[in-house]
């Protein structure tokens, strides 16, 4: 079978086009993606790039050699600034610049623009950087739990080996893959492996967005719209994963039931938009204040909770005496006078074969039991002396 080289890349170039053209309908119908816009660039580059190797050779080196594989370098540019904007990272135009610049600046010198070698040799190292770049944007968001991050990475990484072999068998392979002559043979496996790379691409592209957006949309319903706290379905998710787990049941766990005082007051002074900027600031501080494995809810109105795995009573004490004395210390500020506020905490401690629900409830009953003692306390669920006084100034360690 013959490959015609001039048929074998408009094939290639309108593949590349019609990837491009896809991925920037995506972008135009999901503008909160900035990312599609500058894989879209990515592939439309690249396909220009390959429409120009169908200029006349003759007279039009510079253009096709020079200003085509320029497009091509920076088609990949693109791919790494698309990685670094799906990461959140800014994009890197001094370096895209640096790199197009040199490119340039070495085909304005008739002995580079003239060596195929070279010229093979330049392009491929670097079309390597940007995908060495672009695969690493993704090993540095791996944190991230999205099922296609890593084929994604491996996509880069993949065709970044397969440019730098290219400088390998340049003196050995028939052009696009060495320096060598053309053979139709070669510019079909070369067509296929773009091809394989470019649809794997955009359809990875395309599935980690979706991803994105479905972590993002579970993360929405599990999530307090005003604090930013898990609301109560999480709280409800939390107790089924426990109940799970409840084989391991001398692992301690503890809740504890918070609730600010008089709250109503500070509605009916400052209006729902005071009470609103109160109950933020709370949750900012309630945030910073308990350990990092600690679990913060908002279960509606003024009423949050706060589950403590691997705490026993003494610890979900300690974390309920830091919550509260830090609130009092630190109130919110409306038109930038102080609310002063405080907090009443019941508290419950059990293990994790214990019903999370059961447990708040428990810490509920100790709640109210904080709100008849004076409020601006904590008490501990079935031993109502273990009561901290709001006159209290020591702060738990």
């Amino acid at each position: 079978m013959q490959f015609e080289p001039a048929t074998t890349t408009m094939a290639i170039c309108t593949i590349i086009a019609v990837l491009g053209l896809q991925l920037l309908f995506f972008w135009v119908r999901d503008r909160r993606s900035p990312w599609l816009a500058w894989y879209a660039a990515a592939f439309i580059a690249g396909s220009l790039a390959v429409l120009l190797y169908l200029l006349p050779s003759k007279g039009h080196e510079f253009l096709m050699l020079g200003i085509g594989n320029a497009a091509r370098i920076l088609a990949f540019a693109f791919l790494w600034h698309g990685a670094r904007e799906f990461v959140g990272r800014p994009p890197e135009t001094h370096v895209v610049v640096l790199v197009i610049a040199v490119w340039l600046a070495l085909c304005s010198m008739p002995e580079f623009l003239a060596s195929m070698e070279l010229r093979v040799i330049g392009a491929s190292l670097a079309t390597l950087l940007f995908c060495s770049l672009g695969a690493l944007e993704f090993w540095r968001n791996r944190a991230e739990p999205l099922p296609s991050q890593a084929p994604l990475m491996l996509t880069y990484a993949s065709f970044g080996f397969f440019c730098g072999g290219r400088v390998l068998l340049v003196q050995v392979a028939p052009f696009p893959v060495g320096a060598l002559p053309v053979q139709g043979a070669w510019l079909a496996a070369f067509a296929l492996i773009v091809f394989a790379h470019a649809t794997f691409l955009a359809f990875l592209v395309l599935t980690i967005t979706r991803e994105r957006r479905e972590v993002e949309h579970r993360q929405l319903a599990l999530s307090d719209r005003l604090t930013g706290l898990l609301n109560r379905r999480a709280f409800l998710d939390e107790a089924e994963r426990i109940r799970r787990r409840s084989g391991e049941a001398e692992e301690a766990v503890a809740v504890l039931a918070l609730d600010l005082d008089a709250f109503k007051s500070v509605n009916d002074r400052h209006g729902h938009a005071g009470g609103d900027q109160v109950l933020r600031h709370f949750a900012s501080v309630a945030r910073r204040t308990v350990r990092a494995r600690d679990l913060l809810f908002r279960l509606g109105g003024d009423e949050f909770c706060c589950v403590l795995p691997g705490a026993g009573a003494a610890d979900a004490l300690r974390v309920a005496e830091r919550i509260r004395t830090e609130f009092a210390r630190e109130p919110a500020s409306l038109n930038g006078r102080p609310v002063p506020s405080t907090l009443s905490i019941g508290i419950a401690a059990g293990t994790a074969g214990t019903d999370l629900e059961k447990l708040l409830e428990s810490a509920d009953t100790a709640l109210y039991v904080a709100k008849a003692r004076g409020r601006n306390c904590s008490v501990m669920a079935d031993a109502p002396e273990a009561v901290i006084p709001a006159d209290a100034i020591h702060a738990a360690a």
